[in-house]
């Protein structure tokens, strides 16, 4: 990947505003002489709570997952399992990937915009409990990545001993298939899991939140889908951002980092970042 010429005054620097909150000061940005502003990705991805890691020549944005794909000086990007056209593509200045505030949004799904007086780039929190409930009410509640071939077993229990055999295995953040890594990350564990039992769900966690039927959280049974947000400091800011499987008994099991697949308890800590369950296949 190439270092692009930077456009626009070096050494002029921006802010990035979520939720009315300063995240970021004195950034570097670079603006075009028709006035479009480029910021750094890595910074504007972290304002919404978003990893930025390097999957050989891509980028990858989620928490627990990838859940944003797109590469340097291609305009073709992904959310999830669905394409999109960006704007313009990312760049590299000074070594560094960068986007303009019309990419971002594309990107992101949500308004990004920059007041060049103020100085301040404003994003508008994603929010997935508004998103799944709006698709939900036109009747779209199984979403991107239909369920085929469903037969899991009328004792939910066998699913989570088939998960149990995968406890330890490592953690990595927008991993292959098991079959060519054997490793997961948390969506693709609980893909990986459902398949054994000939459900296909989609891969990010954010795409697996939207099959299946809504329960609460007052109803959860093993074997139901739950989803969290990752720990932010914006309350409005409710992106899901990770999965695991409900093991019975107060307890789930899931990936998001070391030592890989682990037995947890359903403790306040969870509590306080679960956005909702899903049921899928009976």
């Amino acid at each position: 990947m190439n270092t692009a010429e930077a456009p626009g005054q070096k050494g002029r620097t921006a802010s990035i505003m979520v939720a009315n909150h300063e995240v970021f000061a004195d950034l570097p940005v670079y603006r075009e002489s028709g006035g479009r502003l480029w910021i750094p990705l890595k910074e504007s991805a972290g304002a919404m709570s978003l990893d930025l890691h390097n999957r050989g020549d891509r980028l990858a944005l989620g928490n627990t997952d990838a859940a944003y794909w797109l590469k340097v000086n291609d305009s073709k990007a992904a959310a999830g399992e669905r394409s999109i056209s960006l704007p313009q593509a990312p760049k590299l200045f000074d070594g560094k990937p960068y986007v303009t505030t019309e990419t971002l949004s594309a990107l992101l799904a949500t308004p990004v915009h920059w007041n060049e007086q103020s100085g301040q780039v404003t994003i508008t929190p994603i929010d997935d409990r508004t998103r799944l409930a709006l698709q939900q009410q036109a009747g779209m509640t199984l979403g991107h990545g239909q369920l085929r071939g469903l037969s899991l077993p009328a004792d939910k229990d066998e699913i989570i001993q088939f998960a149990k055999k995968y406890i330890g295995t490592p953690y990595d953040f927008g991993s292959s298939s098991y079959s060519a890594s054997h490793k997961f990350d948390c969506s693709s564990f609980v893909q990986h899991v459902y398949a054994h039992f000939g459900v296909d769900l989609p891969r990010t966690a954010r795409d697996q939140a939207e099959v299946g039927q809504t329960i609460p959280q007052s109803q959860l049974q093993t074997g139901d889908l739950m989803f969290f947000y990752t720990p932010d400091r914006f309350e409005t800011n409710r992106i899901v951002g990770h999965v695991g499987i409900y093991a019975g008994s107060g307890r789930m099991i899931q990936t998001y980092g070391d030592p890989g697949v682990v037995m947890s308890d359903f403790n306040d800590y969870w509590k306080g970042r679960f956005l909702l369950a899903k049921r899928v296949g009976g």
